[in-house]
């Protein structure tokens, strides 16, 4: 009987779903010109700020467990078919049905942006595919490393990236300035640490998972602090973007993922809707941008009433069509595959002990 991480589920499902919650916040506040008016509802779409670094994580996590420092035949091509033809298709269907391009010329630039210049929510596919990358030269390397020493490095490194991009001023320099611009975004600099701690949680997945429990109230003392941290800065103007790219979101995102580990070790039971989700989670990411930013306000007065409805008819429709398109045999190379765990077979290895 197969084993399932019951992590994953949870991580994919609710990782997908703040993104689109994100971008549901965003939306409304511009269509109703109220941006920077609820700091409440801010401070909430802030601390979702962890779902894009969480899937990247994932994808080392999963590649560091399976494999730990090899990688099996063929891997990369199935990651450039079922990864690069759909950030190819996707960036193309955003350059134009989003951007709406009046022109030929107009669209080739759009596209430009999209695809090498971070201009799309899809730049988190060119992480992933670095991530891999970096497994193939680099994981003989780091298996042989002190896992704590190098996950405090990366988170350091991590928010000193962030940090310089973040308080210092782009330099004139075109080289330089490069890694100012949403170019800096699409390097694995500022996501190195998603990275390593993906890399030690995988490789020692069934340690951590055996011992996690005794740290308990540390990892819950180290998610409440990081978590003041983030909301202080924001609150006292020390950092007023809304993003995944700030210098404290290192050291949150870390905490939060190690919650989940902590949490996964007390609640091995997965509900169908999370499993549900988990299973169109790659779909609803790339498709949801096409109607976050068409719907209309539910109501003028109620920010809260039109986030929901944005949410809802997003995740919705990004459903219906992943599973019309899915339909077909090429499908999954446009709008990326659906997963196709069941629940039945999760609920019977979690009677069985197989869940962990």
């Amino acid at each position: 009987m197969k084993t399932y991480t019951s992590v994953i589920f949870w991580m994919r499902a609710l990782a997908c779903l703040s993104i689109v919650l994100i971008h549901a916040i965003t939306t409304t506040f511009i269509q109703s010109d109220n941006i920077g008016k609820g700091t409440l509802i801010r401070v909430i779409q802030l601390l979702l700020m962890f779902s894009t670094p969480l899937f990247v994580f994932i994808s080392e996590f999963l590649l560091a467990k399976n494999y730990h420092t090899s990688i099996k035949k063929g891997f990369f091509k199935d990651k450039l078919l079922f990864l690069g033809i759909p950030y190819v298709c996707i960036n193309i269907g955003i350059s134009y049905f989003y951007f709406k391009p009046k022109t030929f010329t107009e669209f080739l630039g759009f596209l430009e942006s999209t695809m090498f210049h971070g201009a799309a929510v899809t730049y988190f596919i060119v992480i992933i595919l670095q991530f891999y990358i970096l497994h193939f030269l680099f994981s003989k390397y780091l298996v042989n490393r002190n896992p704590i020493l190098m996950v405090l490095f990366s988170v350091l490194f991590a928010t000193v990236y962030w940090g310089i991009r973040q308080f210092i001023p782009q330099p004139e320099s075109p080289i330089l300035a490069w890694f100012w611009d949403r170019e800096g975004w699409m390097l694995f600099l500022g996501w190195l640490s998603y990275f390593i701690l993906g890399f030690y949680t995988g490789i020692y997945y069934e340690k951590l998972m055996a011992n996690i429990k005794k740290y308990t109230w540390l990892i819950l003392l180290g998610t409440l602090l990081s978590t003041a941290f983030l909301i202080f800065n924001y609150v006292s103007g020390v950092s007023t973007w809304v993003e995944s790219k700030r210098f404290d979101i290192p050291i949150y995102v870390t905490m939060i993922i190690l919650l989940f580990f902590l949490f996964s070790a007390y609640f091995k039971y997965v509900p169908k809707f999370i499993i549900f989700i988990s299973n169109y989670s790659f779909c609803i990411y790339l498709l949801h941008y096409f109607f976050v930013n068409q719907l209309g306000l539910l109501r003028e007065d109620s920010a809260i009433r039109n986030i929901v409805f944005t949410f809802i008819i997003t995740v919705t429709v990004s459903i219906c069509l992943a599973y019309l398109i899915n339909q077909f045999k090429w499908g999954k190379y446009i709008i990326g595959g659906i997963g196709h765990i069941k629940y039945e077979k999760v609920y019977e290895s979690y009677k069985h002990g197989k869940v962990d």
